[in-house]
């Protein structure tokens, strides 16, 4: 297993992979890692590509992948739900790192600190993520106060 970390004030986003399937990109610009907030909220955007392991024997054709591993901040940070501003670092280094990689295939790995009326869809836009289809885990009540988790207080 690979380890890929950043750190941003006192957050910490790691980003853990199989290097017997996927290995990280050579080519130049093909990772990025930054603070979405001053002092705060870590992502890493890295290209992988296939391992040959992986191709051996294999009719897949996934190719190249940009992972993105990520802490976003609260929207109470701000007084407001997610929008450009928050964001705005991510969505450039995305870009980025895309362009470098020259694919569009992307899998976002996220603490996005979204109340649960967020949807993956709207995420997706702001981040100006490529393609027509988002897959993502059902949206949880879960964080930050052990208070039954209501509504109104819950992140995902």
């Amino acid at each position: 297993w690979g380890r890929l970390q950043t750190t941003c004030g006192r957050d910490r986003v790691a980003l853990l992979y199989n290097t017997s399937k996927w290995r990280t990109s050579s080519l130049g610009g093909s990772w990025k890692a930054g603070c979405m907030i001053s002092e705060g909220r870590p992502f890493i955007a890295q290209a992988f590509d296939r391992g040959d392991s992986a191709r051996e024997g294999s009719s897949d054709a996934v190719g190249g992948v940009v992972v993105i591993a990520a802490h976003f901040p609260h929207p109470s940070s701000f007084g407001k739900r997610l929008s450009d501003d928050l964001v705005l670092p991510l969505r450039l280094a995305i870009q980025a790192v895309m362009e470098a990689s020259a694919t569009r295939k992307v899998v976002l790995i996220a603490d996005t600190n979204e109340f649960t009326g967020t949807s993956s869809n709207l995420i997706k836009m702001c981040l100006v993520l490529p393609g027509n289809t988002t897959r993502s885990s059902s949206l949880e009540q879960t964080c930050c106060f052990d208070n039954g988790f209501p509504t109104q207080d819950t992140h995902d």
